[in-house]
Parts: structure tokens; sequence; C-alpha cells
């Protein structure tokens, strides 16, 4: 054999398929569905072979670091601090989540119902209805919810504990092509886990803003080896992966058979009220001892189910579910800001229409989930005002709007001419 052959089988030998440039291209192409729009993403896409090979090589050589992120105060619905990655981490982190996260949704239980593909809000309300009809025999017998919360969550967590989680996972049972491929995704695991974003970030907008945060709810004040930042995709991964281990304890240990998580809420029912009670006892403790989190003493409801749970967003009810009425008010103002924007300039270029519409249809395709026709079409008849205008249902029970196909060419011209 010659020599330029053995060194091109030690060059395989020692490189995984994960690092690939196939790879870094899906991932990079996931990852601009979310974020095509931003400046870093039309940047890195200029030079997009070039810039895909840069990672690859890094990558491949251990010699990639995670870049500058950038925070700032995202204040609805309630303020939160946000650390938006730099693309290129984005694209790293679509990698590894890709890679990786098809092995842990198996482990994961159904009921789990946050960041993760064909779930969401909709469909956990659509369980915690389920589970409300059979514990009370279609609301024939009594029974009760504890609804519980984990407080200041991602700001919890710790790093060591999560890595020993994900190490030991993938150790006993993933299946890998070679060493190398384990390697490289505990090498890449651990650098995004342990990284530290508060010690090389732009800080945007109004900085009075960061005072409407509580300590125990900021990264700067989390202390040493706590908290992954949110706005990452591998953060809501990784926090699946962390509280996965209170799952797994309250479905086998404690045998709760109506249970429901959504990132750091989830709800418990029963027959009655001592059952909650012993339950939240045993997950404060294992919580305490395994996962070093605590329960939020101020969010801890037990009631009976008749009473209706407010849970994701929505307040279920026997027989029928309502938003919050928060939404509903946060609707009203985005309505009333869209109108007095439009008085102001009279007509909305295309640009704008558009912006306004997706606004529009997103809040109504979450009323759609509870029984809010009347509701839908109160918004239409008494707060659309001049927004009537250009958007019309596209049905008589207001489940989203369209252009008005009289307004389109008028709006595209004008768009146009201002150009």
């Amino acid at each position: 054999m010659s020599q330029k052959i053995q060194l091109k089988k030690l060059e395989r030998e020692t490189r995984s398929e994960i690092f690939s440039f196939q790879n870094l291209y899906i991932a990079y192409r996931e990852c601009q569905q979310h974020k095509g729009n931003t400046i870093n993403a039309i940047r890195f896409g200029y030079d997009l072979e070039t810039n895909l090979l840069a990672l690859e090589r890094e990558l491949n050589d251990k010699t990639y670091q995670l870049r500058r992120s950038v925070c700032f105060i995202n204040t609805k619905p309630v303020p939160r601090e946000i650390f938006a990655a730099d693309f290129r981490d984005r694209v790293i982190h679509h990698l590894l989540v890709r890679k990786v996260e098809p092995f842990f949704r198996k482990k994961f239980i159904f009921h789990s119902f946050a960041c993760q593909k064909n779930k969401g809000a909709h469909k956990t309300v659509k369980y915690v209805e389920r589970y409300m009809r059979r514990i009370t025999h279609n609301f024939q017998k009594p029974a009760f919810y504890l609804k519980l919360d984990v407080a200041g969550f991602f700001m919890s967590i710790d790093q060591r504990i999560l890595f020993d989680i994900f190490q030991q996972a993938i150790s006993k049972e993933y299946r890998f092509k070679s060493q190398i491929e384990k390697e490289e995704i505990l090498w890449l695991a651990k650098m995004i886990i342990f990284a530290k974003p508060t010690e090389n970030c732009f800080i945007k907008g109004d900085h009075d803003l960061f005072k409407l945060i509580p300590p125990y709810k900021s990264l700067f004040h989390s202390g040493e080896g706590k908290g992954l930042p949110i706005g990452n995709l591998t953060s809501q991964f990784f926090a699946n992966v962390y509280l996965n281990e209170l799952d797994q304890f309250v479905k086998h240990q404690l045998k709760c058979h109506y249970y429901c998580r959504y990132v750091d809420d989830f709800v418990l029912l029963a027959e009655n009220k001592q059952t909650l009670k012993f339950w939240r006892e045993k997950i404060n403790e294992f919580l305490k001892t395994r996962l070093q989190l605590t329960l939020h003493p101020r969010k801890q409801v037990l009631q009976s189910i008749n009473n209706g749970i407010d849970f994701v967003g929505y307040f279920i009810k026997p027989f029928h579910t309502l938003i919050r009425q928060r939404t509903a008010r946060n609707l009203k103002k985005k309505l009333w800001d869209f109108n007095k924007d439009l008085q102001k300039e009279k007509n909305f270029d295309f640009q704008k229409l558009n912006h306004v519409l997706a606004c529009i249809n997103s809040y109504y395709g979450f009323l759609r989930h509870s029984h809010s026709y009347k509701l839908r079409r109160h918004l239409y008849e008494q707060h659309f005002d001049r927004l009537q205008k250009y958007f019309k249902p596209i049905n008589k029970t207001y489940d989203y709007f369209v252009l008005n196909p009289s307004q389109k060419d008028p709006i595209v011209r004008s768009s146009t001419s201002n150009n």
C-alpha cells in the first residue's frame, strides 16, 4: 500500500461524518428558515461555500470557538433576558441538535410537549382536556389538579449535572459509527453547555430594561456553573434533556398517569388532594437532590378540576377552553397601534401590510384552538376599524384573514412608486 493511500485511510479514520460539509449545509438551510432575514444570516450566505468550509476545517481541527452573542430584553409577554447567538454559531447548534435529538426523542415521555416536532401548546391543551375527561369519567366524578413551576429554571440549570446526564445517555445507549464520532459529539456539547455568553456579549437596546429582570432570572447573576442562555435552540433541547429526569421520576416512581409538562410548567391530575400533596413533596425533594432546582413558591395551584386549569396560555374548563384575558388585551392593543399607524401614513406599503396580516393571523391562530368565535367576531367588528378595508375573513367563523383583493393592486403600486 502506497504512503498516499495510507495517509488518506488514516484521515478517514480520524474524522467522522458529523462535521462534513454536507451536514453543515443541511444545518445552514434549517437555520436559514428561522433566521434567514437577519444581517448576520445574509452576510454568512453571501459567501456560503467559504464560510461552511471554514467551519468544517475548524470543527475537525478542534479550533472552533463560539462567537459573541447579542443580549437584549424582550418585554412581551413578560420581560425576559435573551441571548442571540451569532448566525455562524446557530448553524452549529442546528448541526448538534439535528444529530442527537432523534435519539433523545425516543427517551422522552410522550407527554413532554415543548420544543419538539409535532408537539406544542395546542397539543398540550388537547391532552389536558382528555385527561380531565378520563379521570372524572366525563365530569361525573370529582378530581383535582396540581400545577407547578420551576423557579428561575433556565438560570438554575446545573451545567455539570446536565453534561453528566447527556454524557451517560450518549455513552451507554447511542450507537456510534466510530469512537471519534462519540468524542466529537461530547466535545461540541461540552463547549456549548459550559459556554459563558455573559463574558463576551454585546448589549443591545435600552439598558434600563435590564432593571426589569429579577436577579434569579438573569444569566448575569446565575453563578458559576449555572444557567443556559434563553434564545438558543440548544438551550431548548438541553432543557428537555434535563427535565426528562423529572418526567421519568413522575411517571415511573410516582406512577402518575395524568401528567403533562411544557418547558418548566407541569400539571398533575389525581382523584384526591392528599395524593397530589404527597407528589408535590416528593417532586420538590427530587428536584433539589437530583437536579438542584426548586419549585416556585408562588406558582403552585391545587384545586378542583371544575374550577378550570390555567395552562400554556389557555384556561381549560370542563366542556370548553378559553384564552387568557391578557392575550385578548394584547391583540386589542396591537390593532389599536396598527390603526394609529394607518391614520398617520394614510396607506400601508405592501411589506408593512403583510407584516400586520402575519401578526393578526398569528393571534387568530392561537384563538382558533379555544371556544372564541364571539370574541373573534367582536374583535373584527369593533376593533379592526380601518383595517377592514385591507383584510377580509376567510370564512364566517373568522379563522384567519387574507388581503382584500380590491386593495392588492393599489397597495403594490403605492409601494412601487415610493421606491
